[in-house]
């Protein structure tokens, strides 16, 4: 019985004695990338612009305009999906909101955008006519990489001879920031058609044994060489 007592002692001061020092050896959580400590993650959000329903006026705004161009040419570079027009619908001059909403279609097909991209709805509109509103939305794709400044553990991370919690969280913040459109980390847009013209152009001019390569800027290569 004392031998058995003695043995569960001694196991558990070991247990204890290597739990306290299994703190000091790099585990595999210390052994992350900067992409998996600060993983940039890419979130779809709604962007809205609303365009107040004026009952005594039979076309937009100059202000409004500027409004949609502004609107259609942020859908343009950075939009997926359809450009959603709602229109008001009941209520006093519910014919005002629905001409409204052709205008605004109209509007931003002569900035650029294609028919098909465009899709309508509608609401039900309460109270007076200068009250209804005709809403333009779409989705697009917004990239942000975990927040910085974590200062825990300074100590343990240099005692351990391992990259600090912020290592490389600024470049990745910048990363998320300076990403033209955040849904290709999602998928890859797909590949443009390949340019017919310039295949056969480089063809012929290589059968025709002249210079395939671009022409030689001597001064440079005097410089270089320098």
């Amino acid at each position: 019985m004392k031998n058995i007592s003695k043995t569960l002692l001694l196991s558990t001061f070991s247990a204890i004695a290597l739990s306290g020092c299994s703190s000091i050896w790099n585990g595999a959580g210390d052994n992350l990338t900067v992409a998996e400590r600060h993983p940039i993650s890419v979130d779809s959000q709604v962007t809205t612009l609303t365009l107040d329903v004026d009952p005594s006026s039979n076309e937009l705004s100059q202000l409004d305009k500027a409004r949609i161009k502004a609107f259609a040419l942020r859908y343009l570079q950075n939009g997926h999906g359809p450009l959603t027009v709602t229109a008001p619908t009941g209520g006093i001059d519910d014919r005002v909101g629905q001409e409204t909403s052709a205008d605004v279609r109209q509007h931003l097909n002569d900035i650029g955008v294609p028919w098909e991209a465009m899709t309508g709805a509608s609401y039900r509109a309460g109270g007076q006519g200068n009250e209804r509103q005709v809403l333009l939305s779409y989705s697009h794709y917004v990239a942000s990489a975990s927040p910085c400044g974590i200062w825990e553990g300074e100590f343990e991370h240099a005692f351990k001879n391992i990259a600090p919690a912020n290592f490389g969280c600024a470049d990745q913040n910048n990363l998320a920031a300076m990403i033209a459109d955040p849904r290709d980390l999602v998928q890859p847009q797909d590949s443009t058609a390949p340019d017919a013209i310039q295949r056969v152009r480089g063809v012929t001019v290589f059968r025709e044994g002249e210079v395939t390569s671009s022409d030689t800027d001597n001064a440079v290569d005097a410089s270089v060489a320098n």
